[in-house]
């Protein structure tokens, strides 16, 4: 059974390719390029991971292989965010780190996510050598005897998790104001930290779903919007200012305004990046994948700033972000960055720069939004996931790719874009984009227009495309 990594590391069902054999022979392979690109002795590395059945016990795998290779190991003493993982990298100026999550997927699925000594996602390189390294048979040494001869360690990823948060955020400033914010921590590792890094203050904060559950509730813990029926269902009440969602490992989020308004991730990062820019005074390049909004082109237009468009997947991001002169990176799918924390998502970070943005400016969500719009233009933005078989999936791209439409729901196409999947972009500046999904077999399909009614109509159309292969 070939493994393969997908746009953030590898993710599996654990009824299937996720086992311990095959969690072994991928830590031997991670194992090996470590080693091979330590510039002296062997390196250190963090390991880290989520609240999923298992996870403490793959991770323990991880470093019964790490520590056979003499690579010396320090597991977190807990389950914790993806970014606690990074942070401790980072602070600790260690190698790299591992973490075992499946990130937003199903219960059923797991995963591991390889960090960099710079703290982000493992670049494509780094993926390349692993995978040509996943033939090798893996190494062992019992977790007691590791222990025993001082090759691991357990440590609390934590507290620099929140340091780290405490000198990024002002916190001061969200505890002076009234906002009154819900967050749906999705019974994942973010818990009750919103919260806790807000506590003594006029605001008030409260958290749904803050106990660590394997099943997630039942659902995937993905914060789009049908997944957040109960966090935007209170927010219609309208005593709640805002709504903050994270994912299973904290390093997404979702947004919900007042009325249950669920803001798509290119608006949130919109509102955060005008705030950084027009507040904070910062500049810096704009990178967006390109599944993300057109309303991001617009912003940086009106900044005078530079907008990079480049493949899903936060490693794209992050490689950016090391070369200097980003401010601000985004995907679709709500993983979001920004210059100065690290070069890395941070669900629980942006839950609460988006808390700053509005006790600072003494706004709401919504009327941030609106005078965005007002300024920008605004945009309606669909997304569907559709199960395909891999066949069908090959068909319909190699299809697509000879002959794409020259219409798209009877908007002339004007351009393909073939950054990553197909994007078909209308004369008018509606788009419609397929593209695999990385880490399950999925054909995603967006659609975005500057025409409200239109939108509905350009997903319908690639819908239809799609289901007829």
């Amino acid at each position: 059974m070939a493994i393969k990594f997908g746009t953030e590391g590898w993710r599996a069902l654990m009824t299937g390719e996720f086992t311990i054999e095959n969690v072994r022979r991928v830590s031997q392979a991670i194992a090996e390029h470590f080693l091979s690109t330590s510039h002296s002795s062997a390196p250190t590395l963090a390991v880290g991971y989520d609240v999923r059945a298992h996870s403490e016990e793959f991770a323990t795998a991880v470093c019964e292989v790490l520590t056979a290779n003499t690579i010396k190991t320090i597991l977190s003493n807990r389950s914790v965010p993806t970014c606690a993982v990074s942070r401790y990298v980072v602070d600790h100026r260690l190698g790299g780190g591992i973490v075992i999550t499946a990130s937003h997927n199903p219960p059923s699925y797991n995963g591991i996510k390889v960090k960099e000594a710079f703290g982000g996602s493992a670049t494509t390189e780094t993926v390349a050598s692993i995978e040509s390294r996943l033939g090798c048979s893996p190494k062992r040494l019992a977790f007691a005897q590791a222990r025993k001869r001082l090759l691991v360690r357990r440590a609390d990823f934590l507290s620099g998790f929140l340091a780290g948060i405490r000198a990024f955020i002002d916190l001061a400033a969200i505890r002076r104001s009234r906002v009154k914010a819900l967050v749906d921590s999705m019974h994942g590792t973010g818990g009750r930290l919103i919260e806790r890094l807000l506590r003594g203050g006029r605001c008030r904060i409260e958290t749904l779903h803050p106990e660590a559950d394997p099943l997630f509730g039942g659902q995937a813990p993905e914060p789009i919007a049908s997944h957040l029926t109960e966090l935007a269902k209170r927010l219609k009440s309208r005593r709640w200012n805002v709504g903050i969602a994270t994912d299973g490992d904290a390093d997404r989020l979702g947004i919900i305004a007042p009325g249950g308004v669920f803001l798509n991730p290119g608006q949130v990062l919109c509102i955060v990046a005008d705030y950084l820019i027009t507040i904070r005074q910062r500049r810096g390049a704009i990178v967006k994948t390109v599944s993300n909004t057109s309303m991001i082109h617009r912003l940086g237009q009106a900044h005078g700033l530079d907008v990079i468009e480049v493949p899903v997947g936060f490693k794209h991001i992050a490689k950016l972000m090391l070369d200097g002169g980003v401010l601000i990176g985004g995907e679709e799918s709500g993983g979001i960055g920004v210059h100065g924390y690290l070069p890395e998502r941070d669900g629980v970070l942006m839950g609460l720069l988006v808390l700053e943005a509005m006790a600072v400016q003494g706004r709401g969500i919504l009327e941030l939004l609106r005078g965005l719009e007002r300024r920008l233009g605004r945009w309606a933005y669909a997304r569907r996931d559709l199960t395909v078989s891999p066949a069908r999936v090959s068909r319909f791209f190699e299809r697509l790719r000879r002959s794409p439409p020259t219409k798209i729901a009877g908007t002339v196409v004007s351009e393909v874009n073939a950054v990553d999947g197909v994007k078909l972009i209308g004369s008018d500046e509606s788009w419609l984009l397929f593209r695999r999904s990385g880490t399950e077999p999925i054909v995603r399909v967006y659609a975005e227009s500057p025409h409200t009614g239109r939108v509905n109509r350009l997903l319908a159309f690639g819908v239809k495309l799609v289901n007829s292969v």
